[in-house]
């Protein structure tokens, strides 16, 4: 019993990649981007043609610039646009990817406390 509940937990950490291919996106405003989403079952994100990390804000029904803030990926409260001119104070790749391995673990951990019970 315990080896199956191992395979199960070793199969659940293997989350599926997200759909790499390129898709168009909508902003509330009507105009449109392109990109590809990121990420997995953990944690997801949109990486614009441009190479700006993205997250959809449901509040306001927009595509924001994300930043890394508290360990957590966020929605910056500004609205994404392909043709504006912003500051390049976009998110560095590797804390990204070191964050995306964190909620994996994280994961992990709470997977394990639940079988452990």
């Amino acid at each position: 019993m315990r080896l199956l509940l191992l395979c199960l937990l070793a199969l659940s950490l293997n989350a599926t990649p997200t759909r790499s291919s390129l898709q168009r996106y909508t902003q509330s405003d009507g105009s449109h981007f392109e990109g590809h989403l990121r990420g997995d079952a953990f944690m997801y994100w949109i990486e614009a043609k441009d190479g700006n990390v993205l997250l959809f804000n449901k509040k306001t029904a927009t595509f924001e610039y994300a930043l890394i803030a508290q360990g957590k990926l966020s929605a910056s409260g500004e609205a994404y646009s392909p043709t504006k001119k912003r500051a390049p104070k976009g998110i560095d790749k590797a804390a990204l990817a070191a964050l995306w391995e964190r909620r994996k673990d994280v994961a992990a951990d709470q997977i394990t406390d639940t079988l452990s019970q």
